[in-house]
């Protein structure tokens, strides 16, 4: 009988295989995907963070009144700029892009929650394709807007998503020599020469 294969081998060999598997997908969950909490959760225990407790911030940009229309790849950015927390080298603060009707709104874990509650100054800087700023550097220094109430921003519980804030550029020189923490549009190109 050696030749032959017994039917008791086979059954085995597939109740081995199933059993296998069995414990397999066990042993890897549903196979479902994390959902968006489960991430932030996995991403800050393995950051050794806490979570922060965010507030809505969220509104509109115009330039001289009229939406910041323009190419796609060059949107008008809104920034949070913490004060009591300068940035070091290339570092940037909070920033989000304007869409071509001028809507901006910050998220921290998910989409529109905002940012971490407390004190910020807002800072814009509108990058055009040839290095400069379509704002010409007026609203892109944290310490210049500091001595503008309307760009003060303590930001509390439950927050706000109807900012509005009209930046007026025509027929102002521009700022030539941007201060120390201001964020320039050609940040980080290389310039040719």
């Amino acid at each position: 009988m050696s030749g032959c294969k017994s039917p008791l081998r086979k059954s085995s060999l597939l109740g081995g295989v199933l059993a296998s598997l069995v414990v397999g997908l066990a042993a890897t969950g549903c196979n479902r995907p994390q959902s968006e909490r489960e991430r932030l959760e996995k991403s800050l225990e393995v950051n050794g963070r806490t979570e922060a407790t965010v507030v809505k911030f969220a509104g509109t940009v115009t330039v001289d009144g009229q939406p910041p229309t323009g190419d796609r790849h060059f949107p008008l950015f809104v920034m949070a700029y913490d004060p009591k927390k300068p940035l070091k080298g290339r570092q940037l603060p909070f920033s989000t892009r304007c869409n071509k009707e001028g809507h901006f709104e910050f998220n921290t874990y998910g989409t529109g929650d905002g940012l971490p509650a407390g004190e910020y100054i807002v800072i814009f800087a509108w990058p055009k394709a040839d290095g400069s700023d379509g704002l010409k550097n007026l609203f892109n220094d944290p310490d210049k807007n500091a001595q503008d109430e309307r760009f003060k921003l303590n930001l509390t519980s439950p927050g706000k998503t109807d900012y509005l804030y009209d930046l007026q550029v025509a027929g102002r020189d521009p700022v030539t020599s941007p201060g120390e923490h201001a964020v320039k549009a050609d940040r980080g190109k290389k310039k040719r020469g």
